[in-house]
């Protein structure tokens, strides 16, 4: 598909990880920021397609859920909004995109999540052979973030060989 002007877009989705809910059911922050990050994205014409990755976490509803009704708040079109309602885990995020690209035929695709999850995403998703371009989401300085940074960390270190195990178990 073309753009406005005329060439090639870069991605053929915006990938969006999903994030805790508050627990009412409604965006936590993290949501608020990714999607808010993912729909400037869209709006800058980096792809036609959002897609909102992410199961039941903290609620009966998954965060794929909530995530649209974010972006549709946004003013983004339901039909640009494409929905994955299974994942509860980052290596679980990898393998159900990796199903969902490989379906669509889409090749290449925008990876948003906060700054701090980005790298251990990033290993995540390209060890399950996708072709993604990290669009990180600048995370507040709070204790909350830091206690993020400090978690990430130690599943960086666990995610190395969750990763390698989970592609040999599945191959």
């Amino acid at each position: 598909m073309l753009n406005s002007r005329l060439e090639p877009l870069p991605f053929d989705a915006i990938l969006v990880l999903g994030a805790a809910q508050l627990p009412d059911g409604s965006p936590g922050p993290a949501i608020e920021r990714r999607v808010r990050h993912a729909v400037a994205c869209y709006r800058d014409g980096m792809a036609l397609r959002l897609v909102m990755v992410g199961g039941c976490t903290a609620t009966a509803v998954p965060e794929a859920e909530t995530m649209a009704s974010v972006a549709r708040a946004a003013g983004i079109p339901a039909k640009a909004i494409y929905r994955e309602l299974e994942s509860t885990r980052t290596l679980e995020n990898a393998a159900r995109c990796r199903e969902m690209m490989v379906a669509e035929g889409w090749r290449r695709a925008l990876l948003v999540t906060d700054s701090f999850h980005m790298p251990r995403a990033l290993y995540t998703f390209r060890a399950f052979g996708l072709e993604v371009t990290p669009a990180p989401v600048p995370a507040p300085r709070t204790a909350a973030t830091l206690a993020a940074v400090v978690r990430e960390t130690v599943a960086r270190i666990c995610y190395l060989w969750w990763v390698r195990r989970y592609l040999t178990e599945t191959r």
